[in-house]
């Protein structure tokens, strides 16, 4: 099916930098269409609590803020559609974005797809995967309850997430490559106040072992080999950016993040990218939510002049 109509602003992504794209967009009086092939929201909806966004004093959770941000888009008659894209063609003076269902044209297009989890690559992953091996504790801690599981990582969201497994689950095993965390002094600290958390330094996931659940992890730590067992892990490693369908239409990144300036312009005229997605130092709601609205205002300016 190709779709007639020609939109201003096509929105790829439905997360907190496709959904301010969206509203600003729509308050400077584009037509704009975003399209999401989850919830609007994008991954916050799954965060347990969002503590560090202005306005919300007590913080808020990641559902109810994702119902915000869908409340606002329909205040401001923003088209959404529930799509995955599958391919593009931005070369030309209209922007194509080929769905399943349909081909979508624009005159301006914001890339706001975000990131997905990055693998540990190891075996039993794949084949484990939702039974036992997940990547959102928020999703699926629930499951978990009073049993004995692993978290992979150091960052910010490794800590989050033990900390939100430690209300539920049983015991945890907080497993690191390194000798240090990298997340935040406040989450590190709360991390080391619970008394059902066991830190691992220096210790690495070999293999995840289990027939049809996950059962246990063999570890490598100071060249010995260790066996935990346990019956679930909580993986991550990091993230990479959700951007395989645009096969060389942009340029991306050695990470295969998209490369832009800081007016959000990518290297083809009227081709934005915000969020995660982009090649930025600080991946986080507030700043996701700045590069949509430097995004939407650049592609206004661009289509007032060319208009």
């Amino acid at each position: 099916m190709v779709q007639d109509k020609l939109y201003d602003l096509v929105i790829l992504g439905g997360g907190p930098a496709g959904v301010t794209a969206a509203i600003y967009g729509a308050r400077a009086g584009l037509s704009a269409i975003l399209l999401e092939k989850m919830i609007v929201g994008g991954e916050i909806v799954s965060t347990d609590r969002l503590d560090n966004y202005p306005g919300f004093p007590d913080g808020i959770t990641g559902a109810a803020f994702g119902l915000l941000l869908e409340s606002q888009l329909q205040r401001f008659h923003v088209a959404v559609r529930a799509a995955a894209v599958e391919q593009v063609s931005f070369k030309g003076e209209a922007k194509k974005v080929f769905t399943p269902e349909e081909e979508i044209t624009g005159r301006a297009v914001v890339i706001a797809t975000g990131t997905v989890p990055r693998l540990l690559n190891v075996d039993g992953e794949l084949s484990l995967r939702g039974r036992g091996v997940s990547y959102c504790a928020t999703c699926d801690a629930a499951f978990f309850r009073g049993k004995d599981v692993a978290v992979v990582g150091g960052g910010d969201a490794a800590l989050e997430e033990t900390i939100f497994l430690s209300r539920l689950a049983g015991k945890i095993y907080l497993i690191h490559r390194r000798e240090a965390f990298r997340g935040v002094k406040a989450l590190q600290e709360k991390v080391y106040s619970l008394p059902n958390v066991e830190i691992l330094w220096n210790t690495t996931v070999e293999k995840i072992e289990g027939e049809r659940r996950v059962e246990g992890v063999r570890l490598a730590r100071d060249g010995k080999e260790l066996f935990l067992a346990l019956q679930g892990i909580f993986i991550y490693v990091g993230r990479q950016p959700n951007t395989g369908f645009l096969r060389d239409e942009v340029p991306l990144d050695e990470q295969g993040f998209i490369i832009t300036n800081e007016k959000m312009e990518t290297a083809l005229p009227r081709v934005y990218a915000a969020g995660d997605v982009r090649r930025k130092e600080l991946r986080q709601v507030i700043t996701a939510a700045a590069d949509g609205a430097v995004a939407a205002t650049m592609a206004t300016r661009s289509l007032a002049v060319g208009s």
